[in-house]
């Protein structure tokens, strides 16, 4: 698995481009980034677009769309709840734009939370060896676009992990130090009695995490949400539960 940059909206027929304006607030006052509540069962998530953020794959024709392995689903334990599903294979990001966001600022939200629920890891993947690099679920935090001499340009990043064999809190860099991941979970999930695999949610602070692996201060927003699950390079598939991203105030 590695970044690849696609572009077909030279192909693709006109689309919603717009992005989010204004994130919705929760309940407890948190900003809500997705929850998937609003969207339609069975499909991509509306608000979320490819890697770069230009199209909506919700958009696209089914010859593209059908190399997205996400989908919205429903489950009715408890009270009714809806979330984005990876059951695959293929290496496709979701995008959630956040630049142009006008009430989201880092210094006052600087709390990330999210649910994950791991049903299956890509067996012998290692996000650290270029040859294995698969994940069962992962979430970016994009801040900016750096600009290499005689290189694409490459985000500046830190990417949350639930990995198949790297221990919880292990953290490395990639793409020449301009993306730090930290991993949050590890290996196959256990499953209930029932064979269920059950929610677990994350809290990062990420004004601190980004001080203290970049040893500057962040941009006021970051650029980005990015997701991603796959198991591409190993052959193995996967499948992971994501929902309820939220930015926290650090109360």
């Amino acid at each position: 698995m590695g970044i690849i940059f696609l572009v077909f909206s030279s192909t693709l027929p006109a689309q919603d481009t717009k992005y989010t304006q204004s994130l919705k607030y929760t309940e407890q006052g948190y900003l809500l980034v997705e929850n998937f509540e609003e969207q339609q069962p069975g499909e991509l998530p509306y608000h979320w677009f490819e890697q770069k953020g230009i199209n909506r794959p919700f958009d696209y024709p089914s010859s593209i769309k059908d190399d997205y392995e996400y989908s919205i689903r429903v489950e009715a334990i408890g009270r009714p709840n809806q979330f984005l599903r990876f059951e695959g294979t293929k290496a496709k990001h979701l995008n959630f734009p956040l630049h142009e966001v006008d009430n989201m600022w880092l210094i006052q939200t600087p709390i990330l939370s999210w649910k994950w629920r791991i049903w299956d890891v890509p067996d012998h993947a290692e996000e650290n060896n270029p040859k294995k690099n698969d994940v069962a679920a992962s979430i970016y935090v994009v801040f900016k676009i750096k600009k290499l001499a005689l290189l694409r340009d490459v985000p500046q990043s830190i990417r949350y992990t639930w990995s198949s064999s790297l221990p919880v809190g292990s953290e490395f860099s990639t793409f020449f130090g301009h993306q730090k991941v930290i991993v949050l979970g590890q290996g196959q999930p256990t499953l209930d009695e029932d064979g269920q695999a059950q929610w677990q949610q994350f809290r990062r602070n990420v004004l601190e995490d980004y001080r203290r692996l970049f040893g500057e201060e962040p941009p006021e927003k970051p650029l980005a949400i990015l997701i991603l699950s796959d198991g591409d390079s190993t052959g193995e598939f996967v499948k992971a539960d994501y929902d309820d991203i939220v930015f926290e105030p650090n109360n």
